[in-house]
């Protein structure tokens, strides 16, 4: 609400391919949303920024999947922020790319928002 009220656009890009679990979150926070992203594709992106109706260099999308959230914003050149998952329950594609993504964070030592 807070960034609302600041004039900050909002939506949802999920990857979800159920419409009714996206819409049910987005209408809760009074959200635009676009479910079935395919992200990294630029695809859901470009959606996106279309509703946001904003440049890519003025969108920061937030995420909690490096091959997902991360790889797709930077392939837009929008502004990536990587934060750790809400909950450890994931399905199971995503479940095979955690500990790659554990790697990696440790790794280079990257910084989450918490």
């Amino acid at each position: 609400n807070n960034l609302k009220q600041n004039g900050i656009k909002l939506c949802i890009l999920s990857n979800s391919d159920k419409k009714e679990k996206v819409k049910t979150v987005a209408e809760k926070l009074g959200l635009e949303y676009s479910y079935f992203g395919m992200k990294p594709l630029k695809k859901g992106f470009k959606k996106a920024q279309k509703m946001l109706e904003l440049q890519n260099n003025e969108i920061a999308a937030v995420g909690d999947q490096i091959f997902t959230d991360v790889i797709g914003a930077n392939r837009m050149q929008m502004f990536s922020i990587l934060v750790e998952p809400i909950e450890e329950k994931d399905i199971w594609a995503t479940k095979i790319k955690r500990p790659i993504e554990n790697y990696i964070k440790k790794k280079w030592k990257i910084l989450l928002l918490r």
